[in-house]
């Protein structure tokens, strides 16, 4: 009720500029401050309204202070009469203690309550902590991906996006399953490594990038191999190229080269086997493929070329 007054109040002040909503600075947070609900305000709008017969500018200057009580003491607490400093440290303390739930509702009530606090960018990354410690993967990424676009150049935008590329990497498949997750979360490394090249977090992401490249290539060679026993090497073909030039550092790259030259070979594509058998032969001599691979290149028909 008393804000209702003096906002009205302040909307019928005689001079023009202050009747247009927004132009006056008091106008503005006692707006913020009454859907807030603060009842500091009470014995301020008292002694205004007591002055209602002053003179208009002079009715102004101290509608004016009543803005400045309201920035002072009205909206510095919430509520329950906790500043924003004492809900982020509530929250930090039971995110501590592994309640992470509570630690969340703490936080939450920092961003309700204090919209223009310097600590809510801290609060935005925390809720999203508590969520990835709860192991709400899919929740936690939303968070992240939250603060990022609410704070994009805060200092903890980097751990922001090396946490998004965890949350996928927690939500992984067995590596002859679909790798959406897989490649999601090496897209998320590669971004902090594009976008934080200094970042202290860039070592652990290139171990994750590493593992996550092997792993795709993993994937890559059971569908091969999965294409070739079903003999539909045309399919094989198109999995095991992808295989050996995307990745050429994978483990298995002897046996995607003998794979290959195999299928060829039964796809009649002599020409295409002896070159695959040949890079085989020369790169790997050590393979166990080895033997294999020159036995076919002894069977098959003679293509007029000679590999050097």
């Amino acid at each position: 009720m008393y804000y209702e007054r003096l906002l009205t109040f302040a909307q019928h002040s005689t001079q023009p500029r202050w009747r247009q909503e927004g132009a006056c600075p008091f106008y503005r947070t006692a707006v913020q401050c009454y859907t807030r609900g603060d009842e500091q305000l009470q014995p301020v709008i008292n002694l205004v309204m007591r002055q209602s017969n002053m003179l208009p500018k002079y009715r102004n200057y101290l509608l004016l202070l009543c803005g400045i009580w309201v920035c002072l003491s009205g909206c510095a607490k919430s509520k329950s009469g906790l500043t924003a400093d004492e809900y982020l440290r509530l929250g930090d303390t039971q995110s501590s203690r592994n309640r992470q739930q509570k630690a969340r509702e703490y936080y939450q009530e920092l961003l309700t309550n204090f919209p223009e606090s310097h600590h809510r960018a801290v609060a935005q990354f925390n809720i999203a902590e508590t969520l990835f410690r709860e192991k709400e993967y899919i929740e936690a990424r939303f968070e992240y991906e939250k603060f990022l676009e609410l704070h994009p150049a805060h200092g903890l935008a980097g751990q922001a996006q090396y946490q998004i590329g965890l949350c996928y990497v927690k939500q992984m498949r067995h590596y002859d399953r679909d790798q959406a997750h897989t490649r999601a979360a090496l897209k998320a490394f590669r971004t902090l490594r594009r976008q934080h090249p200094q970042h202290p977090l860039i070592p652990d992401a290139e171990d994750h990038i590493r593992r996550l490249r092997r792993r795709l290539a993993a994937h890559e060679m059971s569908v091969a191999r999965f294409y070739y026993n079903k003999r539909a090497y045309h399919a094989a073909i198109g999995r095991l190229l992808n295989l050996v030039q995307v990745y050429p550092q994978a483990p298995d790259l002897d046996e995607a080269l003998f794979l290959l030259g195999a299928s060829y070979r039964a796809e009649e594509n002599f020409v295409k086997a002896q070159q695959v058998f040949r890079t085989l032969v020369d790169r790997f001599p050590t393979s166990s493929y080895i033997s294999r691979s020159r036995a076919q290149l002894r069977q098959l028909p003679d293509t007029g070329i000679v590999l050097q």
